[in-house]
């Protein structure tokens, strides 16, 4: 039948290995067959989908996350001198095996996750944290920022914020999920520094395209973008506060503009300070994180460029 023939043509063009990839097998077999043709090709699909070849599958991704230039491991210690800058201490960082992986992603539901398993594999980690303490945390290349509570925790609460933020980073495919972060949380008084997204202090940052090869800034930006990032808060709170961090609402002492532009020269004046090893390739994207309390300008993360928001290969120099 030319309906199982083109069934047959999808399953033979599988491809898993990335999210476009999901996509297009998705609709190629959607296209081809209805519900019912579906339950009829089952047995077929399960002769190839064996337990042995989605192991195997899972592996690959694991390999494959390992590799990903984005996953902290792959590039903080590629800096060998912060220079003129601040970064956050590292507390830990763990690399898990591919089994602790599996093991950490067993579950689905929050509520059914055998929590002393999770900790268990952990254990390197919460052996090194003070019970007393606040620590920031995040997978090797995704924090969840956008619901800050998990991203800031207690040693007593660490296996299940991480549990969330590796369900957001799945639901996302962000990638990272083979490493955890453990950092110093910068501190930030409340009361005189306003917060977005669940809990998070609203700072100026600056985001740095950085040429590798030529140790110069490309071009820089205001990671908070007005008109960039308004229209993705939803939260009418959020909002409001950043309507107020743009000084589109009355109250703030400090010029925003003003204060992007001071950090910016500021970065440019000491960005010859900030020394890679000469590993690293290409434009990258620094993100840079003004502390107004202290003046400190903190690095806080980096990423490729051209995965980065506010890309743009036109304002890089000519042969990028």
């Amino acid at each position: 039948m030319e309906v199982e023939s083109n069934i047959e043509k999808a399953v033979d063009d599988i491809k898993l290995d990335t999210v476009e990839d999901r996509i297009e097998t998705a609709q190629k077999i959607n296209s081809a067959m209805s519900m019912e043709q579906f339950k009829f090709n089952l047995d077929k699909w399960s002769e190839r989908f064996t337990p042995e070849y989605l192991e195997q599958l899972s592996k690959n991704s694991y390999n494959q996350d390992r590799a990903y230039p984005e996953n902290f491991s792959n590039w903080y210690y590629h800096i060998i001198d912060f220079g003129a800058f601040k970064t956050p201490r590292v507390e830990s960082l763990q690399v898990f095996t591919w089994e602790e992986t599996e093991l950490i992603c067993k579950d689905d539901l929050f509520d059914n996750v055998n929590w002393n398993v999770v900790e268990n594999i952990l254990k390197p980690t919460l052996d090194k944290l003070n019970p007393h303490k606040y620590y920031h945390i995040k997978n090797g290349a995704f924090s969840n920022k956008f619901d800050f509570s998990t991203c800031v925790t207690t040693k007593k609460d660490l296996a299940k914020n991480f549990w969330k933020i590796q369900y957001q980073s799945a639901l996302f495919d962000t990638g990272g999920y083979t490493e955890l972060v453990v950092r110093e949380l910068i501190p930030s008084n409340c009361y005189e520094i306003p917060t977005i997204y669940n809990g998070m202090p609203l700072r100026e940052e600056i985001r740095v395209f950085y040429n590798m090869n030529t140790n110069k800034i490309e071009y820089m930006v205001d990671y908070w973008d007005y008109k960039y990032c308004r229209e993705h808060i939803n939260e009418k709170t959020d909002q409001i506060v950043f309507d107020w961090f743009h000084n589109q609402l009355g109250g703030r002492t400090e010029n925003h503009q003003d204060l992007v532009y001071e950090i910016c020269q500021k970065i440019q004046s000491n960005i010859d300070t900030l020394k890679f090893d000469g590993v690293l390739d290409g434009i990258w994207s620094i993100d840079f994180m003004y502390v107004n309390e202290t003046s400190d300008i903190y690095l806080i993360d980096m990423a490729r460029g051209n995965r980065s928001a506010y890309w743009d290969i036109d304002k890089c120099s000519k042969g990028v």
